[in-house]
């Protein structure tokens, strides 16, 4: 993935935290968790990993679930445990 597919994937950036949704745009068909973050700052984000998670400008927990890329998945919420929570595909496009 390139740097202008992630621009071309995402929604617009600001200086807000991103919602689920512009998170979830990024992260589709990534399916190594390093790979998901630098997409993710070059998407205009912090974006920091623990473990098998991603956190995103302190609000947004994306998850990277599964063993392999052909199952693997990415779930993600906010923080702060409100809706909607968002699952896609970590395999790629």
């Amino acid at each position: 993935m390139t740097t202008a597919d992630v621009a071309t994937r995402r929604a617009h950036v600001d200086d807000h935290a991103p919602t689920t949704e512009q998170v979830a745009g990024v992260l589709g068909g990534i399916p190594a968790i390093g790979i998901a973050c630098e997409a993710l700052r070059t998407a205009g984000w912090r974006a920091s990993i623990a473990g098998n998670r991603i956190t995103v400008n302190d609000a947004v927990r994306a998850q990277l679930i599964g063993t392999a890329a052909d199952d693997a998945a990415w779930v993600i919420s906010m923080i702060t445990g409100t809706r909607p929570v968002r699952v896609v595909g970590a395999e790629r496009l």
